[in-house]
């Protein structure tokens, strides 16, 4: 073929890859769509209520909770967007469908910015961007968050929006860049709180730049457009009772009620339960979590080697994206929750870690070369190169410094080395591709999101149909699964428990959950107690057993049973203990 051939078919694959890569991820996600009701995974259901109370004109509020109390543990951006297609389709349950579509749309469009940025900023080949992005957004993870109603696909097709306008602005320095990326970043916080991290990521690229005017631009900016909602939640935190600060609550005061009570020891065991976690999760990732504790043990020094190197390689070239990155696995760490939900959250830049990871180590051995090329939205005016954190350029015949003759000698020498290096790193990465394929073979097969969604869903079933025919409107109720019961049947739904912190690391005792059942009827006029899982057993059995009784049992369903609260028990409650 000849060399203009070559090059125009180059050219052709290069703009024929976004769209390929936009309609894999968007026909996974169509193909994963079930119909499951919403309010399976809780966070989906609530989601839908904000949606709902925005859509018809009650606010942001919790239409499931008595007194409609404002809503401050979840930002407005995806349930305002949820509410506009509720606008446009208002019957529900149908409408759920839209959303989920909606859903599988943005991670498409994630999909296409998060390979736009692997090529631009990462400098990665067309269809080796056009892999890594389809390996880690049509993938089980992400096709089991984005088939729910829940924020991940909106925050994943911001974040990598954001990320491209921040790398401009840290290479740019411009103040306009700058007021530009500040405003991206305070919209992504308002998607999921996680998004501000990218401002101090940003920042300190910038301060490091000695950019001091950008650097005041972006955070100024940011601020300024995160005041409205920062005080919409100072002003409405108190209208949750403490015994829901957990669910419906300031994510802050939730994780400070823990330390306070456990001291910041509390932190440390949270760290190392979490490190564990983690660990776990590269074994089930990699299909080695079955197999010997050699294996398992090769496998999570491999991971973290090649994290090293690629987070070693994204800071060169995408200093914004490395130290966010850094910074949000550590909150991770440090996180009270199970440490995949989050790292799912972010899994298309994970993979594009290890992309660069296997992109270094196949250039193992290779003679130096100038391989810089800038990005294709830099202008003449740009001098920083996006290979380094340093506003000088690199100087393309800074690898033969000391004499070229000695470099190519010194190379020469160490090649035979790092050519044995290359080799077992590749055969590495290549096992390590072939676990995380079988990985999702088995999700996708096993059908993981349909499995999660039924479980709940046919859990919750004959106690809304019970409800449906045995209660008026008015009706309070106190559920396992109360978001989904509010939705499909109208009535004012609340948890049996509280959500700590400390379950985390060790589980609620049923003196804990039966303490809270009491604490929310002490809290709330409830008119029914609906128990289905073995906390919520835990709880109505030992108010039943109690002396004296403070429910009795009214029905036995298929899937639980129905209790009457006695409200004449004349039962002092104190509050509920803090802890397990």
């Amino acid at each position: 073929m000849r060399p203009a051939a070559r090059h125009e078919a180059a050219h052709a694959a290069s703009r024929l890859a976004p769209w390929l890569v936009a309609l894999a991820a968007f026909g996974a996600a169509v193909a994963a769509i079930g119909p499951w009701p919403a309010g399976v995974f809780q966070d989906d259901g609530i989601y839908v209520v904000l949606a709902k109370s925005l859509a018809t004109g009650e606010g942001y509020r919790y239409l499931n909770v008595p007194g409609a109390p404002s809503a401050t543990h979840y930002p407005p951006l995806y349930p305002a967007l949820l509410a506009l297609l509720w606008k446009l389709f208002p019957s529900f349950p149908q409408n759920v469908t839209l959303f989920k579509f909606a859903n599988a749309a943005m991670l498409g469009g994630a999909a296409v910015l998060f390979h736009r940025f692997a090529r631009e900023r990462l400098r990665l080949g067309a269809w080796g961007a056009a892999l890594s992005v389809v390996a880690f957004t049509a993938c089980a993870p992400v096709l089991l968050l984005t088939v729910m109603v829940l924020s991940e696909p909106m925050f994943l097709c911001g974040l990598a929006a954001t990320l491209l306008v921040c790398e401009r602005a840290a290479s740019s320095g411009r103040g306009r860049d700058a007021a530009i990326a500040g405003a991206a970043c305070a919209a992504l916080a308002l998607v999921r709180t996680l998004g501000i991290l990218v401002v101090p990521a940003t920042g300190l690229v910038l301060l490091w730049r000695r950019e001091w005017r950008a650097a005041a631009v972006l955070a100024g900016v940011a601020v300024a457009l995160s005041i409205p909602w920062q005080l919409w939640v100072g002003a409405h935190a108190a209208e949750v009772p403490p015994i829901y600060l957990g669910k419906y609550g300031s994510y802050l005061g939730w994780l400070m009620d823990a330390v306070r009570q456990d001291g910041i020891v509390f932190l440390r065991d949270v760290a190392w339960a979490n490190l564990k976690h983690l660990v776990a999760q590269g074994w089930a990732s990699t299909a080695t979590d079955t197999l010997n504790v050699y294996v398992r043990n090769t496998t999570s020094i491999a991971l973290s080697f090649f994290f090293g190197v690629g987070l070693g390689a994204l800071l060169k070239r995408a200093p914004v994206a490395a130290l966010f990155l850094a910074g949000y696995l550590t909150i991770v760490v440090v996180w009270p929750f199970a440490p995949a939900r989050f790292t799912w959250g972010v899994w298309p830049l994970v993979g594009m870690v290890y992309a660069l990871a296997a992109a270094a180590v196949w250039e193992w051995g290779a003679p130096p070369t100038d391989n810089f090329v800038p990005p294709a939205e830099s202008s003449a005016t740009e001098i920083t190169p996006p290979l380094s954190l340093h506003r000088t350029p690199v100087s393309p015949s800074s690898d033969t410094v000391g004499g070229g003759n000695a470099t190519r000698v010194g190379v020469a020498l160490r090649s035979p080395l790092l050519r044995a290096a290359r080799t077992v790193a590749l055969v590495a990465l290549v096992a390590l591709a072939v676990g995380y394929g079988g990985y999702n073979y088995l999700g996708a097969s096993r059908h993981w999101w349909t499995v999660v969604q039924q479980s709940v869903a046919d859990r919750a079933r004959p106690l809304a149909e019970w409800v449906t025919a045995n209660t008026d409107s008015a009706a309070v109720l106190a559920t396992d699964d109360d978001v989904l019961v509010y939705l499909y049947t109208g009535r004012r739904s609340i948890p049996t428990g509280a959500f700590t912190p400390q379950e985390h690391l060790v589980q609620q005792t049923p003196a804990f959950a039966v303490q809270s059942l009491r604490t929310v009827l002490a809290t709330y006029r409830v008119d029914y107690v609906l128990a289905s899982t073995q906390y919520g057993t835990y709880a109505a059995r030992g108010l039943v057993q109690a002396t004296p009784p403070e429910l009795r049992i009214t029905r036995v369903l298929s899937t639980g049973a129905v209790f009457v609260p006695l409200r004449d028990s004349s039962v002092a409650v104190p509050a509920a203990p803090g802890g397990r």
